[in-house]
């Protein structure tokens, strides 16, 4: 009898490839209309319809392709090296849609406001905001907005924020592959963050203030040209997306040697408020759960039967 069911729980807990993340619904940032499904095995795949809708595509004349988050209707956030040396009237964001060429809403921009200490030959301080020449309609089941994290100043001060080896996924349009064609269609991946001494990091951050690290072991993963600006989120217990980094530089894509660096949103609160007051900051806990919910309950299935199995022998 002990057998019978030991078989039926691992028919019940039969490996999915698949991770959904269902958002809460009626929160004001950092849920989209649908829920995100994000596979296992792959290095990037194509996002769902209206799972990411506050990834928009940045278009700048004879410049980058890049990435940024919906902050509110009248501002969205990218990194500075996209925007660096560049006229707001150059630039084009396209909001509402995985296709980097086409948004249900699409504005041009009317100020561009670089981090005052942006280093480009570093990238510290790689952040920047985006002013829109009119507010996006934020009604559009297609367009909402991500949430801020706001953390600590003692936690941000004490510790890695978010801390190594948090689950975060990010989001672009870039090259699908180093030396490959840019994607048309939004893709997504699943890191994990890494400690700013690990050998993969060490060489890249300039400011563990302002910068971190995220990848996969092997680094099969990574974001790519085309993806900077773009964010990388973490979902909060609250089950709401947050933006805890900006896609800033990496040594090729998926590279071995090399994980993606990138740049620690919440060390920027202040500076983000006294320009905008609209945007959502969602009080975050010091420390993430680093574990999935399924794999705990892959820890308590397996402690389970091995209970059975026990009993069974004793028997």
């Amino acid at each position: 009898m002990t057998f019978f069911w030991i078989i039926l729980l691992l028919m019940i807990v039969q490996p999915t490839d698949q991770v959904v993340y269902t958002c809460n619904s009626s929160a004001t940032c950092g849920c989209s209309s649908n829920p995100v499904s994000i596979s296992r095995i792959v290095g990037g795949e194509d996002a769902g319809i209206s799972t990411w809708s506050w990834a928009v595509s940045i278009l700048i004349s004879d410049g980058p392709i890049c990435g940024g988050s919906i902050m509110s209707n009248s501002w969205v956030i990218t990194a500075a090296h996209c925007v660096d040396n560049r006229f707001a009237s150059s630039v084009i964001i396209y909001a509402g849609s995985n296709n980097r060429l086409f948004g249900t809403q699409n504005r041009t921009v009317s100020e561009i406001i670089l981090h005052p200490h942006y280093n480009s030959s570093n990238y510290v301080n790689d952040i920047a905001l985006l002013k829109l020449t009119s507010p996006l309609n934020m009604s559009d089941d297609h367009v909402s907005r991500i949430c801020m994290p706001l953390v600590s100043s003692l936690t941000l001060a004490s510790d890695e924020w978010p801390v190594v080896n948090t689950t975060v996924v990010v989001v672009g349009w870039g090259r699908l592959s180093e030396g490959g064609s840019l994607s048309t269609n939004l893709q997504q991946v699943t890191l994990q963050t890494i400690a700013y001494l690990a050998p993969t990091c060490a060489s890249l951050i300039e400011d563990k203030n302002t910068q971190f690290c995220a990848g996969v072991p092997g680094h099969t993963k990574d974001a790519c040209d085309g993806d900077s600006g773009g964010p990388l989120m973490m979902f909060a217990s609250s089950n709401q997306w947050v933006l805890v980094g900006l896609v800033s530089n990496g040594i090729g894509c998926a590279r071995p040697s090399y994980a993606g660096l990138y740049t620690r949103v919440a060390i920027y609160k202040d500076w983000i408020k006294s320009y905008t007051n609209d945007s959502y900051w969602l009080a975050m806990e010091p420390h993430a759960n680093t574990i999935s919910m399924s794999t705990a309950h892959l820890f308590i299935v397996v402690e389970l039967i091995s209970f059975l199995l026990v009993r069974s022998w004793t028997m």
